[in-house]
């Protein structure tokens, strides 16, 4: 995906596009947006229940009160660190973990990414106001390309994130032979 920074001047509207996405753009984007959502919220269930897991293996409870209001970076983050623990102490190594988790934070922030937008100033070009960033070069807007064929990449992202669960699962049981 492209991004551009625009400065804000005197106005921090004039860089918005103040007329909205075209209805075109819409039909081609909205399914798309949903089923990011929707896939993305079987990938946090899969996260939380393989945290419970890891935990214990018949009971959930206690793994619900661990991660009870953390965000999803900080799930993914004890995750990474109840892994490496895991690996440590049975001195093995789960071919799947980096690719796992590097996929698990890379998929949180796209998703934060297309859920955050302001799709009201979409351009037919299709980039999209994601963030307002303020440092010393000033007051910028950041924009994002976003097309079906990006969205179509991170929705294909965490879907082959969420099959690598089954992989995963397979590994830590490796673990404990």
């Amino acid at each position: 995906m492209k991004k551009k920074i625009l400065s804000i001047n005197q106005y921090a509207f004039e860089t918005k596009n103040l007329e909205g996405p075209t209805e075109e753009f819409l039909e081609k984007t909205a399914p798309l947006i949903g089923y990011i959502v929707h896939s993305f919220n079987t990938l946090e269930e899969m996260l939380n229940s393989s945290i419970c897991g890891l935990l214990f293996d018949d009971y959930d409870g206690y793994g619900l009160q661990v991660i009870y209001k953390r965000n999803y970076a900080d799930k993914v983050d004890l995750f990474k660190r109840m892994l490496l623990e895991q690996q440590n102490v049975f001195n093995k190594k789960m071919s799947v973990f980096e690719k796992l988790v590097s996929n698990l934070s890379t998929a949180g922030e796209l998703r934060n990414l297309v859920v955050h937008a302001d799709w009201e100033s979409a351009h037919d070009d299709g980039y999209t106001l994601c963030k307002l960033k303020i440092n010393t070069k000033g007051i910028q807007h950041e924009y994002v390309q976003f097309t079906p064929e990006s969205l179509n990449n991170i929705l294909k992202l965490i879907n082959d994130t969420c099959d690598m669960f089954d992989q995963y699962e397979e590994e830590k049981e490796e673990l404990y032979r």
